[in-house]
């Protein structure tokens, strides 16, 4: 019988593997200082933690929904992947089954979607699930690695992701990371192809949005592109 392939998705095998599970800690808990600091009292508010990952063993990974909890706020999660088990690790915390009914969904006053955009599909899907957070609440936390930093996250190779998509896809072929060459899997995006993405999105579901940008740097490059998204209906 043949085994099924396990796919290394957090680069855990790759090297600088350690190196960047501490870095990514430390720079989402910058992104979370950011919407704290832009709420002002997350205490009080409610949000829903959009794409979770069921994997347990990083310390970066639900960090948000960690320090939510952490800071009293009322947290809920849902993910396209088994997440359940969550509840036991996080006391407090709600899973939402997948997926979401907008008439079913409890008063939700900001949705977090970090890191998960890269991961599917295409420009027009990507156009797609920011529409569908933005139905489902106006207000969003999203975050994405810049395609422009010199060291690619997810395969920890530098450089060669800024050459024109098809060509960066081919050479991760030729190197064996199959996984990443698929766009479904990993499509990177820079400022602008973000900006262009929200936007679009909003023009959709016909809502004005406010866009403020906090934007880390690691070694002398942006590392992560985030938008705390505010919107209203357009009149």
């Amino acid at each position: 019988m043949s085994q099924k392939k396990v796919i290394d998705y957090f680069g855990l095998k790759l090297p600088l593997a350690r190196l960047h599970s501490r870095t990514t800690v430390k720079f989402r808990r910058k992104i979370y200082d950011f919407l704290k600091q832009s709420l002002k009292d997350p205490e009080k508010k409610t949000f829903l933690d959009h794409g979770s990952t069921p994997e347990t063993t990083r310390e970066a990974s639900n960090c948000f929904i960690r320090w939510l909890l952490e800071d009293g706020a009322k947290v809920y999660a849902t993910s396209p992947e088994n997440i359940h088990h969550l509840e036991q690790i996080f006391p407090g915390l709600v899973v939402l089954n997948w997926p979401l009914e907008s008439d079913k969904l409890p008063r939700i006053d900001y949705i977090i979607s970090s890191a998960v955009i890269e991961h599917v599909g295409s420009e027009i899907a990507q156009v797609d699930y920011v529409r569908s957070l933005l139905a489902l609440n106006g207000n969003i936390l999203l975050t994405t690695p810049n395609r422009y930093h010199w060291l690619e996250f997810h395969t920890k190779l530098p450089l060669v992701h800024w050459f024109p998509r098809n060509l960066h896809r081919r050479v991760l072929s030729l190197l064996g990371l199959d996984f990443w060459a698929m766009e479904k899997n990993l499509r990177l995006l820079s400022e602008k192809d973000l900006t262009r993405i929200v936007k679009k999105a909003a023009q959709m579901n016909n809502i004005d949005i406010h866009l403020t940008w906090y934007k880390p740097k690691l070694l002398g490059k942006v590392s992560n592109l985030c938008i705390l998204i505010e919107s209203s209906s357009v009149q």
